[in-house]
């Protein structure tokens, strides 16, 4: 009797702890706004924003669920925002048009009064099609790229996460 009650404590606490952190994983994925120094974005519901990340991009985040190519797991889609410094917009577009199958540009305009380009592009990776959104934006000397990537067979999947994601973007 006298190590019943402690374990009963003791497994009262373990399931307490356990729901604990099953919810605040699932929250992780819920949609949330995410602001740095640089950016604002909505991330949307069923990705999860990296934090801590090395990877030396101004954002990142992907999807909960996995795709596969060959016989590789990866992300079924993937939010990511990079800064090319120093780096000319048409030099931009021309690398990502060079390292595409297909690429296609919607005007020109202006966003707080600097350039930006709005584009979708396909790309072949270990023999899985990629789709992409491209969102080009000048700011100073520097083009700041969001891009969405999505399996192609998952597209439906993902598409509106990833546009509503882009459109969102402000860089500060």
């Amino acid at each position: 009797m006298e190590i019943l009650i402690p374990g009963l404590i003791l497994v009262g606490l373990m399931v307490w702890l356990s729901t604990r952190i099953k919810r605040n994983a699932s929250a992780a994925f819920d949609a949330e706004r995410v602001e740095t120094d640089e950016l604002v974005v909505d991330k949307p519901a069923g990705l999860l924003h990296v934090l801590n990340d090395k990877s030396g991009l101004l954002f990142r985040a992907y999807s909960k669920d996995f795709g596969t190519i060959g016989r590789r797991e990866i992300r079924q889609a993937t939010i990511e925002v990079e800064r090319h410094a120093g780096i000319k917009l048409d030099d931009v577009i021309a690398s990502v048009k060079a390292a595409s199958e297909s690429f296609r540009a919607e005007p020109i305009y202006m966003d707080r009064g600097e350039r930006a380009l709005n584009a979708h592009s396909v790309r072949t990776r270990d023999g899985a099609e990629l789709e992409i959104v491209h969102k080009f934006v000048t700011r100073g000397p520097d083009v700041i790229e969001v891009r969405g990537e999505v399996l192609a067979e998952h597209k439906e999947a993902h598409s509106d996460q990833i546009a509503s994601a882009i459109d969102t973007l402000q860089v500060k």
